[in-house]
């Protein structure tokens, strides 16, 4: 176990602020997955059933790291979920300004919506200026063939975010169902997290970062499967058999493994090269 010296402690304001986040993490995404019919209403705009249920799989898998953070508030696990927080949530931001008029100004949820995608942005990147200079002693390599593995799971993931921002009808057709520019614009936020996490782990870690970026990826991608299946057994819209569906399908699904693969190495006793 790394010193109090090599691995401190985070702020107490950003562990404040780490709680607040994990409480609105809960609420959307276990609303959205769980309780769409609650949650759609109060959303800051109109959503229809998948991009519900993939938001939803989106804040659930966020939530985990976010928790962990909170539990065990040291610079690590903080330092990819950190760098994660402060990708995901300024591009959403900014995508939203760019789309400021699909939003309802005189809505509260809109309101609270900027509210928390301004405050958070903020707050990551403070902090992370703030810890610019951690000490990275408690740090172990990791193994030459899962470096591999995680730089090019981070680039895969770099070049989706990036058609899904800038060729938002292009590679909003690989979903298995359709996406309109603004919901393709603001997933690409999700990828360039992951994108984020895997090159931030994938040189030099630490079991609790490794497991934590491991649940993120297994989480985010379980439930979106699931939300799929969950939400065609009610509408009866998706083309089970097309190459799109069985290579999103397909894609998730490696991800999923690869997320459930990186919590269990984590786990393993001198995983990490010396």
């Amino acid at each position: 176990m790394s010193s109090a010296h090599e691995n401190p402690p985070i702020t107490s304001f950003l562990r404040t602020f780490t709680l607040i986040e994990t409480l609105v993490l809960i609420g959307a995404g276990l609303g959205l997955f769980l309780f769409p019919n609650i949650v759609r209403p109060l959303w800051p705009w109109d959503i229809a059933p998948f991009n519900t249920r993939f938001l939803g799989a989106i804040y659930l898998g966020a939530l985990i790291p976010v928790g962990y953070m909170y539990l065990s508030p040291r610079w690590s696990p903080t330092r990819p979920v950190l760098r994660a927080i402060f990708t995901f949530t300024f591009i959403v931001l900014v995508v939203s300004l760019f789309t400021i008029k699909k939003f309802d100004m005189t809505s509260w949820p809109v309101w609270g919506w900027f509210a928390i995608y301004i405050g958070l942005p903020l707050s990551a990147g403070y902090h992370l200026w703030l810890y610019r200079s951690m000490p990275t002693s408690h740090l172990n390599s990791v193994l030459p063939n899962w470096s591999t593995i995680l730089h090019i799971t981070g680039v895969l993931f770099g070049l989706y975010g990036l058609g899904l921002l800038f060729l938002p009808n292009t590679f909003g057709n690989t979903f298995p169902w359709k996406l309109d520019v603004f919901h393709s614009q603001l997933y690409s936020a999700m990828f360039f997290t992951g994108s984020v996490m895997m090159f931030t782990v994938g040189k030099f870690s630490t079991s609790a970062e490794f497991i934590a970026s491991g649940l993120t990826v297994a989480t985010f991608t379980i439930s979106a499967i699931l939300g799929l299946f969950i939400v065609d057994a009610d509408v009866q819209k998706i083309d089970w058999v097309s190459s799109t569906t069985l290579i999103w399908l397909t894609s998730l699904t490696a991800l999923a493994l690869l997320g459930l693969t990186m919590v269990l190495a984590g786990a393993r006793k001198n995983f990490f090269e010396k």
